[in-house]
Order: structure tokens, then C-alpha cells, then sequence
């Protein structure tokens, strides 16, 4: 409110201070246009006081001169070249004064043609002037609206203020929220990553109980078969041979030997209706492999799995594979295209 106050003060000083000015220009161009006049005008009237001085005087001469005449005619003879010289002397001053009033009739005409040129010039001036006058006329209507467009844009520039303030703190409240969510974001990422770390500790310790127990229990089977001394019989070795298929010679050479994994291989498993092997590893990828041909050839890559895989196995018809990993987690995929089932098969 108090802005608008001095905005009101402000336009009030500068509509008085324009108006000051305007005046006191027009006094200058008035005190211009009619101080040339002044001197005409003065020197005018003292001419009609000259010329009705000499018109009095001229009055009061002729009075004499019909004094002097009545005295001639009645008067003494010694008394006329007295009266003729002082009708000569008033005779040459009423030449003299008549030569002064043709003088100043000439000096009227003169100056009656300088007063309508100035007249002319007078009424052009005013003619200009009315025409400022329209045009000062117009610059206020013009300046009014300006001022009515200046209070409407200051009321509009309030209002933007105001609104951008309104925002501003819009904004702050916003940043203060996305703060205070970056810091419990931040909170949560470091909780979930010291967790993760506990998962990833603890999994690494049960990865290392699993291989020290298999480990033992690998070395305990060693023992126990280097401890078993025992003959074999070649009734029993022939009956083993005939329930279970048994070779009658240990293989001393290795048919087929390939890398499957990226790391320790933990699980194998053949299909029961190809000649498909399916290994598991420690890079977290179950493989399918041909090697009907006397070679290996990979066939398929099952993914999926968050930690290595430890056991696979396949259904009696072959078309899914069962895998469990140490994530605490069990996948089954799902072999469903047939035609690179027949590939493997062909």
C-alpha cells in the first residue's frame, strides 16, 4: 500500500512539475511575442497625445488669430505691423506645426502598418499557439493514458511479484523435500549396500562351507577307499559286470575334454533322451553341450541365476532343466524349440 501511495505522490510531483514548466514557457513566449509591441504601443499613444496637443494648440492659435483679426479690423493703425508680424510668426509656427502633424500622420501611417504586420505576425503566433495548445492538449490525453498503463503495469508487476515470491518459496519447499529424499536415498543406497555386503560375506562363507565339507567329504571317500583293501572275486566282478555294466579294465585315456566354464564346474547331468550334457558352473550359466560327434559342440546358454550353480537335473522327457544355486534359489528353464531340439538330435 505504501508503495502505491508514493507511486501516486510521484506521478502528482511529476504532473505538477510538467505543468510549472508549461506555464512558465508560455509566460516567456507571451513576454516575447508582446514586448516588440510595447514600445509601438507606447510611442502610439504618445503621438495622439502630441498630436492632441498640437490640435489643442492649434485651437487655441486659431482663437488668437480671430482675436488678432478682430483687433485689426477694429484696432489702431500703429498696432499693425505689429499684429502682421505676429500673425507671420503664428502663420510660420502653424506651417511648422502642420509640417510636425504631416511629420507624425506619416509616423501614425508607419506605425499603423507596423501594428498590422505585427498583428498578422501576432495572429499567425496565435494561430501556432492554439495549435500547441491542441497539441499540449493531446500530449496530456496521451500522458494520462500513460499514466493509467504505468499504474496498470505496476499493479501487473505487483501481482508478478508477488506470484514469484509465492514460487520462490514454492521452490524452496521443493529443494527442501528433494533434500531431504536425496539424503534418505542416500541412506537407503549405503543400508541396501551394507546389506548386499552381508549377503555377498555370507554367501561367500557358505559358498567356502559347502566346498570344505565337499572337500572333507571327498577326502574321507579317498581314505576310505585307500583304507578298503579288500580282493574282488571274479564271481563278483562278473556279476557287478552284469548288474551295473562295469568295464572289466580301468579307462587309463580321456575321450573328450573342454572348457564349459569361466571357473569351477560344480554340477553335470545327462538328458535321458540325447545325448545332451548340461553343466553348471561357478560364472552362474547352466550349458547345454553335444558331443555325440566324438566333440563338443555348446548348444544353449541358460542364464538367470545371482550366484553359482551347484546342481542341475532333467526331467524323464528332457524338455526342462532343474538348477539350484547358492542365491537360495531354484530356476527351472524350459527347452521349447523344437527344431534345435532335432538339430541336437541330428
Amino acid at each position: 500500500m505504501a508503495s502505491g501511495e508514493t507511486g501516486v505522490q510521484h506521478h502528482s510531483g511529476e504532473d505538477m512539475r510538467w505543468k510549472k514548466d508549461i506555464i512558465s514557457q508560455l509566460r516567456e513566449r507571451n513576454r516575447s511575442q508582446t514586448y516588440c509591441f510595447h514600445d509601438l504601443i507606447s510611442l502610439h499613444n504618445r503621438l495622439f497625445e502630441s498630436a492632441n496637443t498640437l490640435r489643442g494648440e492649434n485651437i487655441q492659435l486659431s482663437i488668437t488669430n480671430e482675436k488678432l483679426y478682430r483687433e485689426i479690423a477694429v484696432g489702431s493703425p500703429g498696432a499693425g505691423s505689429n499684429i502682421e508680424a505676429r500673425l507671420l510668426a503664428q502663420a510660420e509656427e502653424l506651417a511648422t506645426l502642420h509640417r510636425r502633424r504631416g511629420e507624425h500622420t506619416q509616423q501614425i501611417v508607419d506605425l499603423n502598418n507596423k501594428l498590422q504586420f505585427f498583428q498578422k505576425e501576432l495572429q499567425s503566433k496565435v494561430a501556432s499557439l492554439e495549435e500547441c495548445m491542441e497539441l499540449n492538449n493531446t500530449l496530456r490525453a496521451d500522458i494520462s493514458k500513460c499514466i493509467m498503463r504505468e499504474k496498470e503495469l505496476e499493479n501487473v508487476n505487483q501481482t508478478i511479484k508477488d506470484e514469484h515470491q509465492a514460487l520462490q518459496l514454492a521452490f524452496a519447499s521443493l529443494e527442501e523435500k528433494l533434500r531431504k529424499a536425496q539424503e534418505e536415498n542416500r541412506q537407503l543406497v549405503e543400508r541396501l549396500i551394507k546389506y548386499k555386503a552381508k549377503d555377498a560375506d555370507k554367501m561367500n562363507e557358505e559358498n567356502d562351507n559347502f566346498l570344505k565339507k565337499r572337500q572333507a567329504k571327498m577326502q574321507k571317500e579317498l581314505e576310505d577307499a585307500a583304507r578298503d583293501t579288500r580282493p574282488v572275486s571274479p564271481d563278483r566282478l562278473s556279476v557287478k559286470e552284469g548288474i551295473v555294466g562295469l568295464p572289466t579294465a580301468v579307462p587309463t585315456n580321456v575321450s573328450i575334454k573342454f572348457n564349459a566354464h569361466d571357473g569351477e564346474v560344480n554340477a553335470v547331468r545327462w538328458s535321458p533322451v540325447d545325448k545332451i550334457l548340461a553343466t553348471g558352473g561357478a560364472d552362474r550359466k547352466v550349458k547345454l553341450w553335444d558331443i555325440s560327434k566324438g566333440a563338443f559342440e555348446c548348444k544353449g546358454m541358460l542364464v538367470g541365476s545371482n550366484a553359482g550353480v551347484m546342481s542341475v537335473d532333467f526331467d524323464t522327457t528332457g524338455t526342462l532343466i532343474l538348477g539350484a544355486s547358492n542365491d537360495f534359489a531354484s530356476r527351472v528353464w524350459t527347452v521349447s524349440d523344437l527344431r534345435l531340439r532335432r538339430r541336437i538330435r541330428g
